[in-house]
């Protein structure tokens, strides 16, 4: 009886192993505050990863598709249900985020008796002005981390911080325009991707063999799906599909 409250930590903790080995692999979901709104860009492989979810809001989640189909309709039911008894300007992700989502995934996970929810969330909200911009993460034991002006939802803490940095490094001004962002965003994906052995360069990221390079743009491309999304600031109500450009990724 006495050892019940250390079992259940060491459960906890084989728990978070197994749920970090399930997300080791991800491809991570990029998402810049720019003048035209706020730009949401990845890959996939089989299942979208970035989608709709209410007037000036999108949602990107990485993990298991079931489990983000699950977390999708809740919020989007929550948006609806607050939009219709309140008003759309009262629905907010920072509400959604700790009202309706963070304490979902919490209780996941620290109940140990259900299936863990595998699962990392972004929600981003556009508003008026790029420093009024929020992006927000909710990670699968419901800890949030907000930023405004970039944000990187991937697999640890360690990789988003790392990649966090290079995107912050490579986009000199903020806020960034779409065309100028778009393909740093598009590169910063290809090198997460890819080692840079595979993409042919030295330790200290020089290209020496621009063929591997190639070969992986080729295999990019066949192997897997770019999604980019367009939070539009001049229309609020409207989510715009980008396409991706092969030059980005030579």
């Amino acid at each position: 009886m006495f050892d019940e409250p250390y079992r259940w930590i060491d459960a906890i903790h084989q728990r978070r192993e197994y749920i970090s080995a399930q997300l080791d692999r991800v491809t991570p979901v990029l998402a810049v505050s720019i003048v035209e709104g706020i730009i949401l860009a990845t890959f996939h492989r089989q299942t979208p990863k970035i989608f709709e979810l209410y007037d000036r809001m999108a949602l990107a989640g990485v993990g298991h598709p079931a489990d983000l189909e699950s977390v999708r309709g809740h919020l989007l039911s929550m948006a609806h249900v607050e939009g219709f008894q309140r008003s759309p300007s009262d629905v907010t992700v920072e509400r959604l985020a700790l009202f309706g989502l963070a304490p979902r995934l919490k209780g996941a996970f620290e109940d140990i008796a259900v299936p863990p929810v595998i699962l990392n969330v972004l929600l981003a909200e556009v508003a008026t002005a790029p420093s009024q911009d929020l992006l927000i993460q909710v990670s699968y034991d419901g800890n949030i981390f907000r930023s405004a002006s970039h944000a990187v939802l991937g697999a640890d803490d360690e990789s988003r911080e790392k990649t966090v940095q290079l995107l912050g490094e490579r986009l000199a001004s903020h806020p960034a325009t779409l065309s100028t962002a778009l393909p740093v965003m598009g590169r910063v994906l290809f090198e997460t991707i890819y080692s840079p052995e595979e993409l042919g360069q030295d330790e200290s990221g020089n290209l020496v063999d621009g063929t591997k390079t190639a070969e992986c743009a080729k295999k990019l491309f066949s192997e897997r799906v770019w999604e980019g999304v367009l939070l539009d600031r001049r229309d609020p109500g409207r989510v715009r599909r980008i396409p991706a450009d092969p030059g980005w990724f030579r």
